[in-house]
């Protein structure tokens, strides 16, 4: 490795794997891990050291649902039904005060110390043959709850399971081949750069669409950019690197880009993209979305001058990138 980025060698001197979904990463010890949204079917949400809050949390959902007078019904609730625990109950009822044909399920769980709340606020029940709604149909999603929820048990940060399933925030969801749509996010902050962050996307697909690769996004962007009159702008980017690229087993397209500023007195800074469009119903190969910047100010780009330079922040990209892998199981 070029000595210009011995900063970068330092940073992994020690790391720590993380599980996220069906991947795994090596990242350095100290980074921070920042999960975004986890879908088994519906969005899942991990409440760390809050388990001792689902009995409030439930009864809170099942007396407001009982406050909303609905058109046709005493109210919006409809009922709650078992989960896999006592302490864990699923909670239905119509996703608003007008609507028979739409309802909203809470998949309350909680696993020791741990919560976790499943849900979907607009699932579609079924017509009836005189083009009626049949109320009774919200039944066939309760199933798919229970069994999401029986299949969930709890994860350290620090356990890498061996067995087939998905990882989310302190939990895991035990599946192999699954009927279920997966989607996962995490992202990586680095204390020692504060300002770098590194994300990945990923989402099961059942038809990869060539129209949403990064190659055509970019084209789609300067074109758009030469109409609204920043062609300058794109004309001033600075491209470190551009090209297919494989990783993790995942065939994509990157771009490594330095952007120059769009507002003055501001820095310019890095903009690191790879993008996969995946494989049709491939749970090791989804769609996936890689993205690192610098000059992050909390949450917003751009805005602080970059703790690496060039040649650093490409070094940085590429272990973090080339860490990446498909979980090992048994």
């Amino acid at each position: 490795m070029d000595k210009k980025a011995d900063r970068i060698e330092a940073l992994f001197k020690q790391t720590k794997p993380v599980c996220f979904g069906r991947f795994l990463i090596d990242v350095p010890a100290t980074a921070q891990v920042v999960w975004g949204p986890t879908t088994i079917r519906n969005g899942i949400v991990s409440y760390p050291s809050q388990g001792h809050k689902m009995a409030a949390e439930i009864q809170a959902k099942v007396t407001e649902l009982k406050g909303i007078k609905h058109i046709r019904e005493p109210s919006t609730f409809i009922g709650t039904f078992d989960g896999p625990n006592p302490d864990s109950r699923i909670v239905v009822g119509y996703s608003d005060f007008e609507s028979s044909g739409l309802v909203q399920l809470h998949s309350y769980i909680r696993l020791g110390k741990h919560a976790f709340v499943q849900k979907a606020d607009t699932l579609v029940l079924d017509d009836l043959p005189n083009g009626g709604d049949d109320k009774t149909s919200y039944k066939k999603y309760i199933p798919i709850f229970q069994d999401i929820a029986r299949r969930l048990r709890v994860r350290e940060e620090t356990e890498t399971p061996t067995e087939p399933g998905i990882c989310l925030e302190n939990g895991f969801v035990r599946l192999a081949n699954s009927p279920y749509g997966e989607r996962v996010a995490i992202g990586f902050r680095f204390p020692e750069y504060p300002d770098v962050s590194f994300s990945v996307r990923s989402f099961k697909t059942d038809r990869p669409n060539p129209s949403e690769s990064l190659e055509r996004g970019l084209k789609e962007a300067r074109e758009i950019g030469a109409i609204m009159g920043m062609g300058q702008w794109f004309s001033s980017i600075k491209t470190l690197r551009e090209g297919k690229r494989q990783i993790g087993g995942w065939d994509g397209y990157e771009k490594l880009a330095r952007l120059p500023s769009q507002e003055k007195n501001k820095p310019t800074t890095h903009e690191f993209r790879f993008k996969s469009i995946g494989a049709a119903n491939d749970m090791f190969r989804p769609v996936v979305d890689l993205e690192m910047s610098t000059g992050v100010d909390e949450d917003s780009k751009g805005e602080l001058e970059p703790s690496l330079k060039n040649e650093e922040a490409v070094a940085l990209w590429d272990r973090l990138t080339s860490a990446i892998k498909v979980r090992p199981t048994k």
